[in-house]
């Protein structure tokens, strides 16, 4: 009578532990907000615990082809990335590793970020879909690209 009693609690535990890892596997990422932690690059940039990240380090919008927000790395009188593409809403943050001072100022008037100072950043949100050339109003020589597509 033993062992069926034995058998039986194992035969519970074992079902319980199932069932357990079944829900701790139901986590499903719908992209919305669920309260989760945030996580704080580098750069200052906020993103939500758990999403995947982009090759850049940055996360993926829902559309899959752009991310939420890009990074462009101020270095040799450059902007790297460049094009940076992402869905609209999206933010761009730019970041300046040169000594000498620089801007991200829109070629149609659309934005400018001001003087970005050595080792400060400055950052623009895109609410509509297009495509933005900028330059530093400082060295005209200097050119950039962001892609805003259509949220997905």
């Amino acid at each position: 009578m033993q062992s069926k009693t034995l058998c039986s609690a194992f035969a519970i535990c074992a079902a319980i532990g199932l069932i357990a890892l079944g829900v701790a596997g139901c986590g499903g990422d719908d992209g919305g907000d669920s309260g989760s932690a945030a996580a704080t690059d580098s750069t200052g940039a906020t993103t939500a615990a758990g999403e995947d990240a982009a090759p850049s380090g940055n996360a993926r919008a829902p559309s899959g082809d752009a991310v939420r927000s890009a990074k462009v790395e101020i270095e040799d009188f450059a902007y790297n990335s460049d094009p940076v593409t992402i869905d609209e809403g999206g933010k761009v943050i730019w970041i300046n590793r040169d000594p000498e001072a620089h801007t991200a100022t829109a070629e149609d008037g659309s934005f400018d970020t001001g003087t970005i100072e050595e080792g400060k950043i400055a950052s623009e949100t895109f609410k509509q879909p297009g495509t933005y050339t900028y330059v530093c109003s400082i060295h005209p020589q200097m050119h950039g690209t962001v892609v805003v597509v259509e949220a997905g």
